[in-house]
Order: structure tokens, then C-alpha cells, then sequence
């Protein structure tokens, strides 16, 4: 069988812990439906909007996009994101200072981005201020965390015929035995009770936002099915 343990909504608990924004420290904690919040603030102005279309928009603040070019009802969400996440927007300000005071900027696990050319124009914009604001969240969840989370279910593993086979962004694939399918569950189970410890022990970081694997398990991907 083959097993996607996927990193719930990874890079928002990477922003919410990298910003500290309390509100979204607390939807993440409380599993806040953040995707059809989004489609009622954007129905709420007038353009109906499926939970799933709003997917598009719900995140695309957070690496620089705005609501120019698109409905008047969509730009309603995209001032309304930094209206309610203000530890966001602040945090995206302190990144680009740091950039501009020292030519990089480094996450909690001490990754470094070198930004040598960025620049404040004479409009006030940053140069680069997408990848400013898009690399610290996107490294902090694929390349730190995710890895961490790979190599405690990978010693969990080693002595079993199942074994992990790839990732794919921030999600685990393993090929499972089909004597092993609940040891296999019990080593994702693990790996979410004990993930914040490891992460603290391999990255020095102290992370407060929750983190969840979720899984599905099936013969193939197209019949993987949510684990109860």
C-alpha cells in the first residue's frame, strides 16, 4: 500500500510561528476554517466564491500579492488579510529592514538568504520583497521541518519492510508493507506527538503553533482514503 502523511497547512503554521500574529497563532490552534472564511468575505462583497476557488486567495497575501488587477470583491479579502493579520504585516516589514540593513535574512534555524542588490526605490517599495517575504516561510516548512519530521519516521521505521520513498513539498510518502499497515500508523502517530520536541532538539527552535501529519493510505493513489 502507499501512505501521504501530509503536513496539515504547514506553511501557515510556518507564518504564524514565524510572525508570531496572535489571531493566526489562534485559528491554527482552534482549526479555524481559514479557506471558506475567505469565500464569505469575498461573497460578503458581492462575488460568490466556493471554498475551494477562494484556496487561490486565501494565502497569496502572505507572499506579497494584492488585490490589484483582480474583482472589486477578491481586493475586498486581500486589504481585509492585513487588516486582521497585523503581526504579519509586521513581521513582513521587519524582513524587508533586515534586508536592507545587512543584505540577507536568517529564519530561527539560522538559514541564511542573501539579498546583496535589494534596494528601496523612490516609491518606498522594496526590491525583491516577494522572495523576502516568501522564502523564510517556504524553508522554515520544507526544508526544516519537513525533514525532521522524514528522519524521525525514517528511525522508527528501520527495522520494519515499510519504508518512506519520497516527499512531495510538505507531504511523506511511504511504501507499506501489508503486514505493517498499524506500525506504520503508530510511527505517524508518534511522529505527531513528539514533532515539536524534535524540532527543538535539531533546529533550536522552540515552536508554540500546533503541527499535524494527516494521512491517507491506499492500494494506489487514486483510491488513498483518510485514516480514521
Amino acid at each position: 500500500m502507499i501512505l501521504n502523511a501530509d503536513a496539515k497547512q504547514l506553511e501557515w503554521v510556518g507564518a504564524a510561528y514565524l510572525s508570531q500574529d496572535p489571531v493566526a497563532i489562534r485559528e491554527v490552534t482552534d482549526g479555524f476554517d481559514v479557506h471558506s472564511y475567505t469565500a464569505k468575505i469575498i461573497t460578503d462583497a458581492g462575488q460568490v466564491m466556493s471554498r475551494q476557488d477562494a484556496k487561490a486567495h486565501t494565502f497569496a497575501p502572505l507572499y506579497g500579492a494584492s488585490g490589484y488587477g483582480r474583482s472589486k470583491a477578491e481586493a475586498t479579502y486581500y486589504t481585509h488579510f492585513n487588516e486582521k493579520y497585523k503581526g504579519i504585516a509586521n513581521w513582513h516589514d521587519t524582513l524587508a529592514k533586515e534586508a536592507l540593513n545587512t543584505g540577507k535574512i536568517t529564519t530561527p534555524s539560522g538559514r541564511e538568504f542573501s539579498f546583496p542588490d535589494v534596494q528601496r526605490n523612490a516609491r518606498g517599495r522594496i526590491s525583491y520583497f516577494t522572495q523576502i517575504k516568501n522564502y523564510p516561510v517556504q524553508s522554515f516548512a520544507t526544508a526544516d521541518i519537513v525533514p525532521v519530521a522524514l528522519l524521525w519516521i525514517e528511525t522508527l521505521l528501520k527495522c520494519n519492510k515499510s519504508c518512506v520513498v519520497n516527499t512531495v513539498h510538505d507531504s511523506i510518502v511511504i511504501d507499506v508493507h501489508p503486514d505493517e499497515e498499524e506500525q506504520v500508523l503508530t510511527a505517524i502517530e508518534d511522529c505527531n506527538t513528539n514533532l515539536d520536541t524534535c524540532i527543538k532538539q535539531h533546529l533550536g527552535v522552540d515552536i508554540n503553533v500546533p503541527l499535524l501529519l494527516e494521512s491517507k493510505i491506499g492500494n494506489n493513489w487514486l483510491d488513498i482514503k483518510d485514516v480514521a
